[in-house]
């Protein structure tokens, strides 16, 4: 039987509200929501939940408050399968938060900061790093972040970077997966107007790495340092909340990558994985 494959997630963890509703509401409008859930959420913490669903070992690097919220967040993934012995348990302040409004085919959100994360980063040692076999990173490009992905590199760790709307490129230069949607790619500073392919391939060749975006009811779309350009088309469904669709979809495409598949398989796994989510409220399937 093959090992399974190890992987230290750091970035966000927090608490999540989601409401669930047909439209957003227009200045001093009511709108009556569908659903609500309040559940533990954050997008490291979603795509570490996804791995450890992939079959990986996963441990978390992070932070909550200690708080009622934080420790329902830490139960939740240990429920999960996930090693919460690297996420700091901060009593100086609250657990993070995000509001979040859905109306199935977008969303809108607010986030309130909480628990600092930076200690837990500087707290990782090159042995944590040897002892795995990647390192997803999600959340601002800091120096203490930017030092674990350069011991990753440094120990020959494979690496992935989850861009979420910033620009990563102190973090991503070199092999690696660059995750990010179209919509985030196309507001980079050399986004290519209107041709998210052209996008990924440039970054794919400037980077020295690989670039993969979603791109929504058009599937996903991998690009190379080479420049070439694979395409995975996805199933039509109706989205009922694409909060942690995007975190699924990473879990499935590195954990595909650890396993050797080909960038196609990889996308598949991902585009699969994200199905179970979205297509229901909050980010466990």
């Amino acid at each position: 039987m093959t090992a399974a494959k190890r992987v230290l997630v750091l970035g966000g963890t927090n608490f999540d509200i989601i409401v669930q509703a047909e439209k957003f509401p227009e200045e001093h409008e009511k709108v009556r929501g569908n659903e609500c859930a309040a559940l533990p959420g954050g997008s490291a913490a979603n795509t570490a939940l996804g791995l450890a669903r992939q079959g990986c070992e996963v441990r978390l690097v992070s932070a909550v408050g200690d708080d009622a919220l934080g420790r329902l967040c830490l139960d939740d993934l240990r429920a999960g399968g996930v090693d919460t012995g690297s996420i700091r348990v901060d009593t100086a302040t609250r657990t993070s938060m995000a509001i979040v409004i859905s109306s199935g085919t977008g969303k809108r959100m607010m986030t309130f900061p909480g628990a600092d994360r930076e200690p837990a980063y500087r707290a990782v040692t090159e042995a944590d790093v040897r002892n795995v076999d990647h390192v997803h990173v999600v959340g601002e490009p800091t120096s203490a972040l930017g030092r674990v992905v350069g011991l990753a590199r440094r120990v020959g760790r494979s690496v992935s970077v989850e861009w979420n709307g910033r620009d990563m490129r102190t973090l991503a230069q070199g092999p690696g997966l660059n995750l990010m949607n179209a919509d985030e790619a196309g507001h980079l500073p050399d986004a290519r107007s209107g041709d998210a392919a052209a996008t990924a391939r440039w970054y794919a060749q400037q980077l020295a790495g690989d670039v993969i975006l979603t791109l929504g009811a058009d599937g996903a779309l991998w690009a190379g340092p080479s420049g070439a350009v694979v395409h995975e088309p996805t199933m039509a469904v109706e989205p009922v909340d694409r909060t942690g669709g995007g975190d699924a979809f990473n879990a499935g495409v590195i954990a595909g990558r650890l396993l050797g598949e080909p960038p196609s398989a990889c996308l598949r796994r991902g585009l699969d994985a994200a199905l179970h989510v979205i297509t229901k409220i909050g980010a466990h399937p």
